[in-house]
């Protein structure tokens, strides 16, 4: 987990100059996107962040963030909006963002009953980070509860390379983002695959993973904020707004 200490100013401006002085002396082939730059010089939240979740490790810190504007560049992080992303994905409800955990912090839902290895794996992840970049254009770089709901999925639902990637995408481009990584209602059958899931997670994300069922979920997200099929009081049903 990220540690107690607080970053100093004098740490926070050696990262942010290290990636300035590095832009000049080796410019990206696509160069960064103007909003990632803003972000950078104008608010220390960014590197502050990344320093708090690195234990002030100063040159894990400056490597990971220029990876990460690298990243952002390539994948076209900024330019990803309701338009251009997968519609049948982004309005099944398959991923979307509603209601809050008992910290306050919104739920990202994957319904992985809806899940196939047939759907492309590249649209499903730009939905996912369109819904996690607009979250932090609402609340500033905030954590988010990630809920991986099981309910009535089975092995045709479970796609190891496409939790990999979510996984893949928390732990190196969002990595301050979790609060908790919820897995409610988790079938039997599906308790050998998921030791393997865990296998692969790094060792922040084990400390925040839980398996929840509707007998517990209450630990972590009241009855009023449950939809009524992980045993709750909201009768909710997803449409995209």
């Amino acid at each position: 987990m990220s540690t107690d200490k607080q970053p100093i100013t004098e740490q926070i401006n050696e990262v942010r100059t290290h990636i300035l002085q590095r832009l000049e002396k080796e410019p990206p082939a696509e160069p960064f996107h103007p909003n990632d730059l803003k972000r950078l010089n104008d608010s220390d939240v960014w590197i502050t962040k990344l320093l708090e979740i690195y234990e002030l490790d100063l040159e894990k810190c400056k490597i990971r963030l220029w990876d990460n504007l690298v990243w952002r560049q390539s994948f076209g992080v900024n330019d990803i909006t309701e338009k251009n992303v997968n519609q049948e994905y982004l309005t099944d409800g398959s991923i979307y963002v509603h209601n809050k955990d008992k910290d306050g912090k919104p739920l990202l839902i994957l319904n992985i009953k809806m899940h196939s290895k047939s759907r492309n794996q590249e649209d499903l992840l730009r939905v996912l980070v369109y819904w996690v970049e607009r979250l932090e254009r609402e609340n500033g770089l905030g954590k988010i509860t990630i809920f991986m709901d099981m309910t009535g999925s089975g092995l045709s639902n479970l796609d190891l390379e496409f939790i990999k990637a979510i996984i893949g995408m928390f732990e190196t481009k969002y990595p301050y983002a979790p609060n908790y990584i919820l897995v409610h209602e988790l079938p039997f059958l599906l308790n050998a695959a998921f030791k393997i899931v865990k296998g692969f997670l790094p060792e922040q994300a084990l400390k925040i993973l839980k398996v929840t069922t509707k007998k517990d979920i209450e630990q972590y997200v009241d009855k009023d904020n449950c939809l009524t099929v992980w045993g709750g009081n909201d009768e909710y049903v997803y449409k995209f707004e």
